[in-house]
């Protein structure tokens, strides 16, 4: 577990470093300006950097491509991306709707709006944005875009038939394991689920998001010694590193410590979690949705009506 997901880490900050040189070598140049804004982007909400780290440069980015040109779709898609990540819902939509007007073939920009419908419940719509981005997807990119769709509208069979076509083509690709193991966790197959996280986990280096799908699923199989071991890893790693609060909420509601659960839900509210975006639809807050705490962030998160 020491990893952490240090070498996908890698990945992208190198990805972001090299971008932000582009647009440093040429400040005309507005692919690159946003390109490193995405990367920053992906670092936190893969949970591998904190949002203080990666979001500020994030929007310093963005506004620079915006002063070169504020009307184009991709501009205007990003300043979806980060209302959404500030949880500013209304001009989320407005944003990720003209830019989808403006370029309807831009498949990233239909995938956050689709996730944006899905954190409203709005899942046929999310479903049918999904349906636009297939007939034009002939490389299976959003694939796993479509398996947390399914996942968040309950679909579990449909997204395990989905995910074990996606891990068969890319046996080496650790994010279709991971969305395979919570399809498994859904269905109760638990042996299925666990061994599947244990190849996600090892694949991804220790990536935190999925290691809290193995501490889940270790949870809820019955393998409470190795789930509170994580659990407990990752309490004493979080002193010195970030480690998502959402994520490690998960491995604790596994074990049934719902309380130290919702303290780790404070916490993401406080920092402006991005997963917590998901939090009316996520299926494994469950256990959780009758605890006045977790009502009372609900109400603070001012989800539309």
């Amino acid at each position: 577990m020491a990893n952490l997901g240090q070498k996908h880490k890698q990945e992208f900050s190198d990805g972001a470093k090299t971008f932000e040189a582009e647009f440093l070598k040429d400040s005309s140049n507005l692919e690159a300006a946003l390109a490193t804004a995405e990367m920053n982007i992906l670092l936190y909400i893969f949970g591998y950097t904190s949002r203080e780290e990666t979001i500020p440069l994030a929007k310093k980015y963005f506004q620079k491509a915006q002063e070169l040109d504020s009307s184009n779709a991709k501009v205007i898609a990003m300043s979806g991306m980060l209302n959404f990540l500030d949880y500013n819902w209304l001009e989320a939509k407005a944003d990720l709707e003209k830019a989808i007007e403006l370029d309807p073939h831009n498949g990233s920009t239909r995938h956050w709006y689709s996730l944006y419908l899905s954190t409203m419940g709005k899942f046929d719509e999310a479903m049918a944005q999904n349906d636009s981005i297939m007939k034009f997807d002939t490389n299976g990119d959003f694939l796993i875009g479509r398996g947390s769709l399914l996942y968040f509208a309950r679909r579990n069979e449909e997204m395990r038939v989905l995910m074990q076509e996606v891990v068969d083509s890319e046996p080496n690709v650790p994010w279709g394991y991971d969305w395979l193991g919570m399809a498994h966790v859904e269905l109760k197959d638990y042996k299925n689920s666990i061994d599947t996280y244990f190849t996600a986990f090892e694949l991804s280096d220790g990536t935190v998001e999925v290691g809290a799908g193995l501490g889940h699923a270790l949870g809820l199989g019955g393998e409470y010694d190795l789930a509170k071991e994580m659990a407990d890893y990752y309490e004493e790693a979080a002193k010195d590193k970030y480690l998502p609060p959402v994520q490690r909420a998960f491995v604790h509601i596994g074990i049934g410590e719902h309380e130290k659960a919702l303290d780790l839900l404070e916490q993401a509210y406080q920092e402006n979690s991005w997963f917590l975006a998901f939090m009316q639809v996520e299926p494994w807050l469950d256990p959780l949705r009758d605890e006045e705490r977790f009502k009372n962030i609900m109400k603070r998160m001012n989800f539309p009506e």
